[in-house]
């Protein structure tokens, strides 16, 4: 190849080379152009139906919901005999995703009611009253129980869903 032919094959490579990228930043300017205005047509398209299933999220609950945990049966002192007290708990939250891990501190929970009922006769039980009594002292166990954990600030309440002593 000749020095001549060499000038002539650049210069074509460099005029071809800016003839591609103009073409490319052309191209890429018309078709953000044409995409803003198909994005306005398909809007308004997509703003004559109504499938609010696909298109709005369900907004977090405001309300209360309610964890039910195990079942706990304890045993009581009597004045000739051993009682149970067989009782069934909900904790109310307004953040029912974050208290999901509760179950895994039944051993706490169970723990916290052991120490709270090692203290109660049989007649205590029996009063009247004692289920306003006792729905307020295993709250106020329980909250304890989980002060050092994150759970404490989700709890709303605790509920006494089933009460037998026998």
């Amino acid at each position: 190849m000749t020095k001549q032919q060499l000038l002539v094959f650049s210069g074509a490579m460099i005029v071809t080379s800016a003839l591609v990228s103009a073409g490319t930043v052309m191209g890429g300017l018309w078709y953000m152009q044409n995409q803003q205005q198909t994005e306005t047509v398909e809007q308004s398209l997509f703003e004559k139906f109504s499938l609010p299933f696909l298109f709005e999220q369900d907004e977090p609950k405001n309300g209360p919901s309610f964890h039910e945990l195990e079942k706990i049966v304890l045993s009581v002192k009597g004045n000739r005999q051993t009682h149970f007290v067989m009782l069934e708990l909900a904790v109310e939250t307004r953040h029912p995703d974050r208290i999901a891990s509760i179950d895994d501190y039944m051993p706490v929970v169970q723990n916290a009611l052991l120490r709270l009922f090692a203290n109660k006769h049989y007649d205590d039980l029996q009063q009247d009253g004692a289920i306003d009594t006792l729905q307020k002292e295993v709250k106020d166990t329980l909250l304890l129980a989980f002060a050092k954990t994150d759970l404490v600030r989700d709890i709303d309440d605790v509920l006494l869903t089933k009460y037998v002593v026998q």
